[in-house]
């Protein structure tokens, strides 16, 4: 008999699960949809299957749940799929969880002894016509792009044999997927990753392993059109830490930011390392050259509520919220210097994907006005940032709101930076039923101009992709890759 969830804030509100998959065919829309808004908005995130063994729960730990959401003729259909790996179907046979959370040895079940740990809960793309769903700590798990059946395991023919990082890259202007996996050896042995160019065909054509300071939550980096930044944060795995009882993955208070630098096409003996002050980054909105240095702009801050530190010590979300930064690397001097460019409680923010590693100006994210924690409580609103003017243009979503990452959608045909809309998944406080929030991309302020009705409540969750009906790797996966 499958049991209850036990109370966790990570497990009720806007994150309790609603363990089952959907198929709907035609959605009810308030507003009007343009008619150049055509394409497939795809959502993942965690849906646990299952209560944890430890009797606590992570965020990160949960089993991904893919959303799609199709866009053609004036309506919209949506799906949801768990996205089925080798744990999924294991705990689903067995009706109980049998993984230790995040995968650790010394709480599992027997049965899963030197099995492979994979949630497929974190991102999900298409590129070289396959939909990918990606977590850091593992391979990418293949779907189809229409379906959302699990095809299984994607690993480029052997190539990427063990990680993946779930922030890969794609340049549109050269068609590549450039992307690191973090700890390719394990936790045991060195600590190294693998840097990989790959076509947009899907064939991997550059592939190095670059050593590693020390074991670390890789969870991003940088690409320019010549060269790749790897941010080393001071979050680290410590598998003998974990074993005297202390946290396995913990903020280490003594470690400064380490940043390696190489060129795009670079090797191991490319690469030159250089420290800043300790800072906690997972996502950047975008990154290119200029004037000889790197601009990166990112949500930052001087800590982390995610994990504890080596201590077992935990911080609040008021003592580390983010905020959207730029940092200035000089190339020659292998060295950096930070600005604040907007001080609001910021997540997620994103670029126009089609100028990724290419000079931008308009930033786009979820961000809290009012929750006193926007992880748990949900980020309340959503921000439209232009980092050259400096004008901020938001909206608010009502107190007690979650609101999704705000996601930049390609009018069909666009031919310039935001040129389209932007859209959110959103869900009110209280509310049985969520909603798709869809925006004119430059007057986010003046509200939805068109919202579709989802039927039930949709879990916060991850990351979120938008492809236009002419997109090349839309296209690419509706024609069989």
């Amino acid at each position: 008999m499958t049991q209850p969830f036990f109370n966790h804030p990570y497990l009720s509100g806007h994150h309790e699960p609603v363990r089952f998959e959907a198929t709907a065919p035609d959605l009810i829309v308030d507003g009007e949809l343009p008619d150049d808004l055509a394409g497939v908005f795809y959502r993942n995130g965690p849906e646990p299957l299952y209560p944890t063994r430890e009797g606590d729960y992570h965020w990160f730990d949960g089993d991904g749940m893919v959303y799609a959401m199709h866009f053609q003729n004036g309506r919209v259909s949506l799906r949801n799929r768990w996205v089925r790996t080798e744990k999924f179907e294991l705990e689903k046979a067995a009706g109980r969880r049998l993984f230790g959370m995040f995968g650790n040895p010394m709480t599992a079940d027997p049965s899963v002894q030197g099995k492979h740990y994979n949630t497929g809960n974190t991102n999900i793309i298409l590129h070289g016509g396959k939909l990918l769903a990606l977590m850091e700590g593992s391979q990418p798990v293949a779907m189809d792009p229409f379906e959302l059946s699990t095809l299984g395991v994607h690993d480029y023919d052997g190539t990427i044999a063990s990680t993946f990082s779930a922030h890969p890259k794609i340049d549109y202007a050269t068609g590549e997927l450039v992307n690191i996996g973090a700890n390719i050896n394990g936790w045991t042995g060195e600590a190294a990753l693998q840097y990989t160019i790959t076509t947009a065909e899907g064939v991997v054509r550059h592939a190095v392993t670059l050593p590693i300071p020390h074991f670390a939550l890789i969870h991003t980096f940088f690409l320019t059109e010549n060269w790749v930044v790897i941010p080393v944060v001071p979050l680290d795995t410590d598998i003998q830490r974990g074993m005297r009882g202390g946290p396995m993955t913990a903020w280490n208070t003594g470690r400064p930011t380490k940043l390696a630098i190489l060129p795009r096409e670079g090797t191991a003996d490319d690469v030159r390392w250089f420290e800043f002050d300790p800072r906690h980054m997972f996502h950047e909105c975008n990154a290119w050259e200029e004037d000889g240095k790197i601009i990166a702009d990112v949500a930052a801050a001087n800590g982390t509520a995610l994990f504890p530190d080596q201590d077992g010590n935990w911080l609040t979300h008021a003592e580390t919220k983010m905020s959207l930064r730029r940092w200035t690397i000089d190339i020659a001097g292998a060295s950096m210097k930070e600005e604040t460019l907007n001080d609001r409680d910021i997540q997620f923010p994103r670029p126009d994907d089609r100028l990724m590693a290419r000079k931008t100006r308009h930033a786009y994210g979820n961000m809290n006005l009012y929750s006193v924690d926007g992880r748990v409580d949900g980020m309340d609103a959503v921000l439209h940032f232009d980092t050259e003017s400096g004008k901020e243009d938001y909206y608010h979503f009502g107190p007690g709101s979650a609101a999704g990452e705000l996601v930049f959608a390609p009018r069909v045909g666009a031919t310039h930076e935001a040129d389209g809309y932007a859209m959110s998944l959103v869900h009110r406080a209280n509310s049985p039923t969520s909603e798709l929030a869809i925006f004119a991309a430059t007057d986010i302020a003046a509200g939805p101009i068109a919202t579709v009705r989802i039927p039930f409540r949709v879990p916060s969750g991850f990351h979120c992709n938008y492809y236009s009906a002419d997109n090349p790797f839309y296209l690419a996966a509706a024609n069989g890759g």
